[in-house]
């Protein structure tokens, strides 16, 4: 009989109680198990999430380190075993192997800091299809070898590798050194489904200048929430290798998750501030390299830390005073306090970037997103203030709350929960704030295009690109970042060129958000877009001119 299986399901089962009876028997419990040679994957992977959970959310000092002591034994005994590696293949735990496709910029920063923890495995498109690609990506001059059958793509590029290096070093130069816009570099990328295997050598969390370990008598249930209003946010001055170091985390906890999102993959140190907060929690805000930001809003990507540990993600659209934003707790640390980090997420995004509205969009409720249905997402949102926008699903929602309320151990079904995240949810902290974000304004540029172009982009764009580059008195308006921000705005802007023309102030500022969109701080853009007055009441009136919303 299998002794390791029902002692951790035993401790799985009381891991968020708290108490001296509880603690002594996680004690007992953590012994117990720690003494068993573990070899079935359920009960690895299991074991390996529950001491995460721990180091998380510990009950006191010494159920901290004897859960530390426990996972450096368990990811020895991985290491030493071949067999148990093989059978933890794609778990994402330390010391084993993961295969999968990831974006250029992650296997390129993966293959400069870590070079022996990445290679080549497979790719996913076939032969003719990755030499057509490489000869749109390589110089011309150079491609030429790879046409009418003179060479194939892999011979040839073995042919031209320095010393020291092998194929996948080969493609990672090719890409890095073509002057293609990154998004299409991204896309070329993909598509030859460039197969990569990795090996975790290395447990993940900050550096203990960043953190101190917090013990738990309790956890904050999502009744206690509003007892937390006065949480204070004490900002650290990061030195570039702690910034670099969260990076790492952030960029690192994802891959293993096999996830990515841009404002984590496409930062850098500059770009990264960190916040302490209490009960061991700290959050560190992340925004993108210039090359990389949206033209309109600003996509911000976040991380939680819990006791060093990354517990959470995800990221931000910020307009004006208004965000979407989203929470994805990662699953080992599912059961603990994520209503009461959401709620100090969101006091955090409203102070630093001075937010009165916030919404979140049907993904992440769970819409064609089954992970968000399994954790029932809706209701960490709905708990924190937030409720749907559209009047059916609002009407669902205070059915199904009053059901929990009064039947004993109710859930929602998965069919409810697809069904309220049919539409958006939002919370409004102050009622000036701004009622439309990118989506809405998507749906404009949409319609201008329709009505007034056609649909004829180029047609639409090139025109009203010039013509706003000139009405702004912008003089290096083709240099590539600028004029990728000058593009996107362009038809909107000049769907009400009049007021735009007779308007020396709203002029003079909008000049001002593209300067800083494409050279400056992003923080610096978001809060100058805030003090844009004349700007936000004339997107306000071409939303409301094409979409018909009444602001």
């Amino acid at each position: 009989m299998n002794k390791a299986e029902p002692l951790i399901t035993q401790l799985f089962s009381i891991r968020n109680q708290y108490g001296k009876k509880f603690s002594k028997q996680k004690l007992k419990l953590l012994k117990a198990i720690s003494r068993e040679k573990l070899k079935r994957k359920k009960e690895l992977q299991s074991w390996y999430d529950i001491l995460l959970f721990f180091l998380a959310y510990p009950d006191n000092r010494s159920v901290y380190q004897f859960a530390s002591q426990a996972l450096r034994q368990l990811q020895s005994y991985i290491q030493l075993h071949e067999s148990i590696k093989d059978r933890l293949f794609n778990s994402g735990i330390t010391h084993t192997n993961l295969c999968a496709a990831f974006s250029f910029e992650i296997v390129k920063w993966l293959r400069k800091k870590h070079p022996k923890d990445i290679w080549l495995s497979s790719f996913e498109a076939d032969d003719e299809q990755i030499q057509s690609i490489l000869s749109v990506v390589m110089p011309k001059v150079e491609s030429e070898i790879l046409q009418d059958a003179n060479s194939d793509w892999k011979s040839w590029l073995k042919r031209s590798l320095k010393k020291g290096e092998d194929l996948l070093d080969r493609l990672i130069a090719i890409f890095d050194e073509t002057n293609i816009r990154p998004e299409v570099k991204d896309e070329l990328w993909g598509a030859i489904g460039v197969n990569v295997e990795i090996n975790f050598s290395s447990h993940l969390c900050l550096p203990r200048s960043l953190f101190t370990p917090y013990h738990h008598r309790s956890l904050i249930r999502k009744n206690f929430i509003h007892q937390t209003a006065n949480v204070k946010f004490k900002k650290v001055i990061l030195k570039q290798p702690e910034a670099e170091q969260i990076i790492e985390c952030g960029r690192m906890i994802l891959v293993r998750q096999l996830r990515e999102i841009d404002p984590i993959s496409f930062t850098a140190p500059p770009f990264v501030s960190y916040y302490q907060l209490p009960r061991g929690l700290s959050i560190a805000l992340t925004g993108m390299i210039p090359e990389r930001r949206h033209p309109i809003d600003s996509y911000m990507g976040y991380l939680v830390f819990k006791n060093g540990l990354p517990v959470a993600y995800a990221a931000s659209w910020i307009l004006f005073d208004s965000g979407r934003i989203g929470l994805n707790v990662f699953p080992s640390y599912r059961g603990g306090e994520s209503q009461y980090i959401f709620e100090q997420v969101l006091k955090l995004h409203s102070k630093v970037y001075h937010l009165n509205r916030f919404s979140v969009d049907p993904y992440q409720l769970g819409k064609e997103n089954s992970d968000g249905i399994q954790s029932g997402s809706f209701w960490v949102y709905y708990h924190a203030g937030f409720r749907p926008i559209l009047k059916e699903q609002k009407q669902i929602a205070e059915t199904e709350a009053l059901k929990i309320q009064s039947i004993k151990g109710y859930r929602s079904p998965a069919s409810v929960l697809s069904k309220l995240a049919d539409s958006r949810m939002e919370i409004i902290l102050k009622k000036r704030a701004v009622k439309f974000d990118a989506a809405e304004l998507s749906l404009a540029y949409a319609r201008i295009l329709k009505d007034d172009y056609n649909n004829n982009r180029r047609f639409a764009e090139e025109p009203s690109f010039i013509k706003l580059a000139r009405l702004l008195q912008i003089k290096n308006y083709y240099e590539e970042k600028l004029q990728f921000i000058l593009r996107n705005w362009c038809v909107l802007l000049l769907s009400n060129e009049q007021e735009l023309r007779h308007n020396e102030k709203l002029k003079k500022i909008l000049k001002k958000l593209f300067e800083l969109k494409a050279f400056g701080p992003e923080e610096e853009y978001i809060s100058s877009l805030q003090q844009a007055k004349e700007l936000k009441r004339l997107l306000e009136k071409i939303v409301k001119d094409h979409i018909g919303q009444h602001m």
